[in-house]
């Protein structure tokens, strides 16, 4: 820029007069590097400007970076002195040094002769310093008797004489001769005698001539400042204004934990500290937020307000300073507008934290409440929605061996916490040992009383599971917002996660905290690009598929997220939905084609699957017993095919309704995202309805057209809330698994 940490006010005439009046600069005119007075100011591309001398020291491997801005600039030629230079601060730095010499800040020796006699006189044409000597033979000569030369005693009585200094005509390093063309083909101040050599046949004119046609085109470009400066004065107040709410808000809520956590025990110092923090972190992570945001303000506003002042300054300066510096302003202008188009000049972050107390004698006594980041507390003291239990029971006599016989009668009856029994339902596996199935209804302890009848005997034993084992969490402990509609969900081994967004055409990377990583992706049929992509999954060796659905293909990436495969062609694939990965084989649903299409995972094309029978195939999943899971969004159901293509069985539930997505636990249940009914519904791997979860809404826990669902490594149910543009992860469950001897 123009100016460097500084506001300059200039009362310069043209560049073509003469001289001007000497007024004292209200500015520093130092060097940021050396700290000293300019000497040969040159512009570096970005606008920013430094001593010559300076400029050769900051040289590095024929590049030099501005110490400002950062920006890197090749030297061009390899020589600092085709940089630009910059004549109007020279002209500056030169009147401070006539100042500081009239004022007697300075010491002033005659610039006319190599005597060392006090000075006497200064001659305002010639912008000289003269001894008595000197002086006299000034006045005597013939070329030099008019001009005005002023005792130096009375110039220093007098502070109203004005004083000028002589302006340096930039001379042409090549031929000493005056700048006084301008070549618009090559855009530089040229001499007489380059116009004729160098630049023959190029579009050039007289300086005077080309300053009056580009003068008015260097306004229009820096027009927009004025604006800028005042929507970016705008945004600084409003997100300082943010932040300093964030900080008070966290010392609120930090006010109110210690006055929550001192009525309760000394037990719960370490919670408390715990939650206090979270207070920290959040307010620490929303700060930097915005405090980065904050920065990339202040960045851009100080370079615009730097162009405002190159702005006033083009429309003082001399033709020939104002072409010199034409290209750099374009380009820096240009620049600057972009960044300040992208430049989000609303606050990225909220300061809404809330702590809420509870008093009552459980585990966990208060919670954070962010914008970001939501905690979902235990249930406790009503009935909960439980998962499925299996139970083996094996009985042995005391010598450890099997006393159940092939006659053997075994019932099992479970006890809840409030007195209620009832049957569990049992079956005999082929090794001898027998499963009793149940759902536990209350928290608490779950009393099993298993009973063994043999040959007209009876025999009995018990054992208690603690039903918190097994229970359902049905509110997310987690949300995450998106701009975009997000679709398939898929985790890679090492607990990684992609996301793809149908509507901003790309797939987000997130790591096993759930924090963003990477984007990638546009929209396109290129190789890399997407047109509503929707199904993920990943294979055994790390490689990321992706379902691209109005392209009609699947694109295969690597562990760097390179696309290295295309495949599938308009015969094979119509509108391809979910997908998934198993054993060298790449299972797609083929929702046009009403069947499930498989590929090996080089691309090549194995066969169909459920031609007829599968309807609109939406989604696909693997089971535990090695059997391919689809549901049916016309059919409202899941069916089931063996990996090789046979059909097994359909399962249907009366309640389900529009099925988009499907999953499988290692136990064999799997849940579906239900479009139609906004929940989650959990089944066992027989298709036996155990636990749903959700209802239509735009809150925690509530769903809005889901579209698709995993499971992480830990065991967290992650639902692409399409509806509400978000992804919920709702705690880890598992079904529990005992044996009674």
């Amino acid at each position: 820029m123009l100016f460097l940490n500084r506001i300059l006010y200039i009362d310069a005439t043209n560049f073509i007069m003469a001289a001007e009046t000497v007024t004292k600069p209200t500015v520093n005119l130092s060097c940021l590097v050396c700290n000293q007075l300019f000497k040969n100011p040159k512009y570096l591309p970005c606008c920013h400007f430094y001593c010559e001398e300076c400029i050769e020291n900051m040289i590095t491997e024929s590049k030099v970076t501005c110490p400002k801005c950062k920006q890197d600039s090749i030297v061009p030629a390899g020589r600092v002195e085709e940089f630009p230079n910059n004549f109007f601060v020279s002209r500056l730095v030169d009147e401070c040094i006539l100042k500081r010499k009239v004022d007697g800040e300075e010491n002033v020796r005659c610039e006319n002769c190599d005597e060392d006699d006090p000075v006497a006189a200064y001659c305002t044409d010639c912008s000289q310093f003269l001894c008595h000597l000197c002086s006299e033979v000034h006045k005597r000569a013939k070329s030099s008797r008019s001009h005005g030369t002023i005792p130096l005693t009375e110039l220093r009585a007098n502070k109203d004489i004005q004083l000028h200094v002589q302006v340096k005509i930039p001379l042409c390093q090549e031929h000493d001769e005056q700048l006084k063309y301008y070549c618009e083909t090559c855009e530089q101040l040229v001499c007489m005698y380059c116009t004729v050599k160098d630049h023959h046949g190029h579009s050039h004119d007289t300086v005077k001539k080309m300053a009056s046609k580009h003068r008015h085109e260097l306004k229009e470009i820096t027009a927009p400042v004025e604006d800028m400066i005042t929507s970016l004065s705008r945004a600084h107040d409003n997100i300082d204004k943010m932040r300093v709410q964030i900080e008070q808000q966290g010392d609120e809520v930090n006010v109110k934990i210690d006055q929550h956590y001192n009525e309760l025990v000394r037990k719960l110092m370490e919670q408390k500290e715990q939650l206090k923090q979270q207070v920290c972190d959040i307010v620490s992570q929303n700060q930097r937020t915005v405090t980065t945001q904050l920065e990339e303000v202040k960045y851009l506003q100080s370079e615009i307000l730097s162009m405002k002042e190159l702005q006033d300054a083009l429309e003082k300066c001399s033709d020939q300073e104002a072409l010199s510096i034409r290209r750099q302003v374009i380009d820096h202008t240009q620049k600057l507008a972009n960044s300040y188009k992208k430049l989000n000049c609303h606050p990225v972050q909220t300061a809404t934290i809330e702590f809420v107390s509870r008093l009552n004698p459980f585990p966990q006594f208060g919670q954070l409440l962010t914008s970001n980041n939501c905690h979902i507390p235990e249930v406790h003291n009503h009935t909960l929605y439980c998962l499925r239990v299996d139970v083996a029971i094996i009985a042995k006599n005391s010598n450890r061996d099997c006393c159940v016989t092939r006659d053997s009668q075994v019932s099992v009856k479970v006890h809840s916490s409030t007195g209620e029994m009832r049957d569990a339902q049992v079956r005999k596996n082929s090794d001898g040992s027998y499963t009793a199935s149940f759902v536990a209804q209350q928290i608490g302890d779950v009393k099993l009383s298993v009973c063994i009848e043999k040959e007209g005997t009876e025999e009995c034993t018990s054992s208690c599971i603690p039903a918190t084992q097994y229970t359902a969490v049905n509110m997310p402990s987690k949300i995450i917002q998106t701009d975009g509609k997000p679709c398939g969900i898929a985790f890679a081994q090492n607990g990684s996660w992609v996301l793809t967004d149908s509507t901003n055409h790309c797939v987000y990377v997130f790591d096993g905290q759930d924090q963003l990583i990477r984007k990638f992706g546009s929209k396109g049929s290129d190789k890399g690009q997407f047109n509503y992509p929707y199904g993920a999954t990943f294979d055994s060796d790390g490689f990321l598929y992706i379902s691209d659905f109005s392209n009609n293909r699947i694109q295969k990436f690597d562990a760097d997220f390179n696309c290295v495969l295309q495949f599938g062609s308009a015969s094979q694939l119509s509108g391809p939905r979910g997908i998934t990965a198993h054993q060298g084989m790449v299972y797609v649903a083929n929702r046009e084609s009403e069947c499930i299409t498989v590929f090996l995972t080089d691309g090549s094309h194995v066969c169909d699957i459920g031609h007829g029978e599968t309807g609109w195939p939406y989604d696909v999943a693997i089971g535990t017993d090695d059997c391919l899971l689809v549901v049916d969004f016309h059919h409202d159901c899941v069916h089931v095919f063996t990996l090789d293509g046979d059909y097994i069985t359909s399962m249907c539930d009366t309640q389900i309704s529009s099925p988009y997505g499907i999953t499988a636990d290692p136990n064999g249940s799997f849940l579906i995202a239900e479009y139609g009914n906004n929940q989650v519904s959990v089944f066992d791997k027989d298709g036996n309805f155990v636990h749903r979860f959700g209802s239509r809404g735009n809150c925690r826990g509530q769903l809005q057209s889901p579209t698709a669902i995993a499971l992480s490594p830990n065991g967290s149910v992650y639902v692409s809330d399409y509806g509400n543009s978000r992804i919920q992860i709702f705690s880890a469950y598992r079904n529990y698994h005992s044996v009674i001897s």
